[in-house]
């Protein structure tokens, strides 16, 4: 037992080194994630919106020629109307004027949308624009503060974990289960027992189990906060 206890107090030493590895990079890597999501998604509708603006800008110019067009045929009809010489050629010329005429009604209606939406959709894009350089600008900032802090903790984080995957080696599942199942729930699994006290909680032990304990010869856990009781000698420490 003592072995499995002096394996589980190294074990403890090891997680309590990555979990400072862990705050040192900080939530880094989740900030860098949903800046590249939101510069990723700003991007998205950007490129949306010139598509958007692109086809209005098309159909703009189409409905422009299409005006023009339609203008001269009416000139058109209208200088035929003087050399008509019957009512029905008259009748029918007039029709097609108001035909023409109704349908550049229509078309100046809808030049008229489109010139107001080609508008919006300018605004938009330059607003999108200045925000992605903004999010690109901090984005950059916060890759090049996670490169610096993964630079000094990456290669010491590898050799931990390396550590790690040889030392649980040595441990059986049954103690490694509850290490685990302490270790999430309260950090730190494994304490020592100072002045007769956990030191994870202060609850103070009664001397028989203080004297257990310092034999290592048993596995104890914390009867107020589950973590698992070891002796480390003063020259250990």
């Amino acid at each position: 037992m003592k072995k499995v206890l002096k394996s589980l107090i190294d074990l403890q030493e090891i997680d309590r080194q990555l979990f400072e590895i862990d705050e040192k990079k900080g939530s880094l890597p989740e900030k860098v994630e949903q800046l590249e999501s939101q510069a990723a998604s700003i991007v998205s509708n950007l490129e949306n919106t010139r598509t958007a603006l692109d086809e209005n800008q098309k159909e703009l110019t189409n409905i422009k020629g299409g005006s023009l067009d339609a203008g001269g045929k009416v000139k058109q009809y209208q200088d035929q109307l003087y050399l008509v010489t019957t009512n029905r050629e008259y009748d029918a010329l007039t029709n097609e004027i108001e035909t023409v005429k109704a349908q550049m009604a229509e078309m100046a209606e809808r030049q008229l949308i489109l010139e107001t939406e080609i508008k919006s959709l300018e605004e938009i894009i330059a607003n999108s624009e200045e925000q992605s350089t903004d999010f690109v600008k901090q984005l950059d900032a916060n890759r090049i503060e996670l490169k610096q802090k993964s630079d000094l903790t990456d290669a010491k984080q590898e050799d931990l974990e390396a550590q790690r995957v040889e030392l649980i080696k040595n441990i059986s599942q049954r103690y490694l289960r509850k290490y685990d199942r302490i270790l999430k729930a309260r950090r730190r699994a494994v304490v020592a027992v100072e002045h007769s006290a956990c030191t994870g909680c202060h609850k103070q032990l009664s001397p028989q189990v203080v004297y257990d304990i310092q034999q290592m010869d048993s596995f104890i856990e914390c009867e107020n906060c589950g973590r698992i009781l070891v002796h480390i000698p003063k020259d250990e420490d």
